[in-house]
């Protein structure tokens, strides 16, 4: 009779396997980065008038390109540590978050598209909310996969 060796998961190995889930992350992050900025040379080149009434704030708050890229890279990687680190501690709440997380993007889509001054302002910046949740959501669904259960 042969024994075959079993692989126990200690802590060491639970969570995310860094560098997959890191080299998705950075993918991720510059993808829906990249598509953000994308459809804002899409907003410049029609003429939208990019600006939005926020419900906090000024009024006719101007969308600058610096402004469409780091709202979208800053709350994906900061998104993906909190992911990361949960990660390694339970599936049911990365699976949580993960769904938090969508929700909250999905929420803020009508916002955006009520407190911009046109549609087509409306539409790109509703778009790029959905770029962004999407992106949060693979990135949410690499970090389950690794999870610890």
């Amino acid at each position: 009779m042969t024994t075959s060796p079993v692989r126990t998961r200690t802590p060491a190995h639970v969570g995310p396997d860094p560098g997959r889930y890191t080299l998705l992350t950075v993918a991720c992050v510059a993808a829906a980065t990249a598509a953000n900025l994308g459809l804002f040379a899409v907003g410049r080149a029609t003429d939208a008038a990019l600006r939005v009434d926020p419900g906090v704030g000024a009024p006719n708050h101007p969308v600058i390109v610096g402004d469409v890229a780091w709202k979208t890279a800053v709350p994906l990687a900061l998104g993906a540590l909190v992911l990361a680190l949960i990660a390694r501690r339970s599936r049911r709440w990365t699976t949580v978050v993960t769904i938090a997380g969508a929700a909250v993007a999905a929420v803020s889509i009508p916002f955006v598209f009520t407190g911009s001054h046109d549609t087509v302002t409306g539409v790109l910046l509703s778009g790029m909310h959905t770029i962004t949740g999407l992106a949060y959501v693979v990135i949410g669904l690499r970090a389950r996969m690794s999870a610890a259960a």
